[in-house]
């Protein structure tokens, strides 16, 4: 079996965990097509996730932080004494999000949010009050397994949670007892709930296995020593997500607000599922590198596979009637399928993009070089907001306008992460 063979053996089931948990976004669309007041909904859905998304930013790196830093009991203690305190800030910020003026503040003032939408978003926002620690404690968990080879157990933690996900949506959607936008936020909160727990039941066995204590001679991992080596993770995926929020603020000051915004979620749920096999590709690097089983080079060319790969599958979703189908299929009102077609296709490049920066990111984190992670997501986000800028003074058509922007700050993302991971 070559190199490639047993990197795709390992790759797969973390890949499908990916992509069974970008499964949820298209599964509670489905559940919103089926209730009152659609378009409205599905825009107060997506902004509920970017908000939510946004204040887990700190968290969502953890899985990479425990994969790279979890070798014995002693560094798994320092670690979810970390992964703890992070959590109930994260529960803190969504708490004073959603339960006072703040929201309005944010969606209406900074967002310039249309208010029927900001209304149907704050039952959903107070719902997911505890999606963060949620996420934390799960991410902390499939880390540790992800570092001792566990992959397949990190896919059936994401099929359990999938398969909550899709219950909760198929009996809210069918009882029509709160709105669209609720039905999804209870759904996908008891999913990730389902899955947290199962991660550390999964986990279980693995951390009574680790060595008691770090090597002699070795320095104890301090609280300290961890906020170095995670912050720039956490400030690079929160300055990705904060591009979504600022992407909706672009997109509301452009014609056609209400009905680009009720597309979006769905164009990006479509391209994070193809997204999706390319984020998987970090993790398999860092573990790889860090066992020094697998060459760089062969890692690099494994990568380039599969973004080559999921940006062809993009394009044929964009270019063929699978797109009509997978919009139909969602209950997406009929004239917002031009837009999700039109969304599509602007990005279909992201797929590629996404799995070659996934790569070089995996690298510099095996190396535990992580302040260029930091530096590129600034100027991604930075030549984002510029094409985003000019796009709303040219008033330019808002989805494809999104979506190159998107494109153009992966390309000068990833350019600078390649020139900073190449040894001096």
């Amino acid at each position: 079996m070559n190199a490639v063979s047993r990197l795709l053996r390992l790759y797969l089931p973390l890949a499908l965990s990916f992509q069974l948990m970008m499964l949820e976004g298209p599964s509670v669309q489905w559940a919103i097509g089926r209730l009152a007041e659609t378009k409205i909904n599905l825009a107060a859905w997506g902004l509920t996730m970017q908000l939510s998304l946004l204040i887990e930013s700190p968290v969502i790196m953890l899985l990479a932080t425990a994969t790279a830093l979890v070798k014995n009991t002693d560094t798994f203690l320092a670690l979810r004494s970390f992964m703890l305190r992070i959590a109930l800030w994260c529960t803190v910020i969504t708490a004073a999000l959603s339960f006072t003026p703040l929201l309005d503040f944010t969606c209406l003032e900074l967002l310039s949010q249309p208010a029927p939408i900001v209304q149907a978003t704050r039952l959903p926002m107070q719902l997911m009050l505890l999606w963060s620690a949620a996420i934390a404690w799960r991410r902390f968990h499939q880390g540790v397994l992800v570092r001792q080879g566990q992959t397949q157990l990190v896919t059936y933690g994401t099929a359990i949670r999938l398969v909550a996900v899709l219950l909760c949506a198929l009996a809210l959607s069918s009882l029509k007892i709160l709105s669209g936008a609720a039905t999804a936020a209870v759904a996908i909160m008891l999913g990730v709930l389902v899955e947290a727990l199962s991660a550390s039941s999964f986990a279980r066995p693995v951390i009574r296995s680790l060595p008691k204590m770090h090597e002699p001679g070795e320095e104890p991992l301090t609280q300290k020593a961890i906020a170095r080596f995670h912050t720039p993770l956490a400030m690079t995926t929160l300055l990705t997500l904060v591009a979504q929020p600022l992407t909706s603020a672009a997109v509301a000051r452009l014609p056609l607000a209400t009905q680009t915004l009720a597309a979006f979620p769905v164009v990006f749920s479509a391209l994070l599922l193809l997204r999706g096999w390319g984020f998987a590709v970090q993790e398999i690097t860092v573990a790889q590198l860090k066992r020094e089983t697998v060459l760089e080079a062969t890692l690099s060319r494994f990568a380039s596979i599969v973004g080559v790969v999921t940006t062809g599958l993009t394009l044929l979703l964009a270019l063929t009637p699978l797109c009509n189908l997978y919009a139909t299929a969602l209950g997406v009102p009929a004239d917002l399928h031009s837009l999700v077609r039109e969304g599509i296709l602007w990005g279909a490049l992201l797929p590629l993009i996404a799995a070659t920066s996934s790569f070089v990111r995996g690298v510099l984190v095996a190396r535990q070089n992580t302040k260029p992670i930091y530096r590129g997501m600034i100027l991604g986000l930075s030549v984002q907001a510029l094409v985003l800028v000019a796009g709303v003074v040219a008033k330019l058509p808002a989805l494809p306008l999104a979506a190159l922007s998107f494109t153009l700050g992966g390309i000068a993302e990833t350019a600078y992460l390649m020139a900073a991971s190449k040894p001096a």
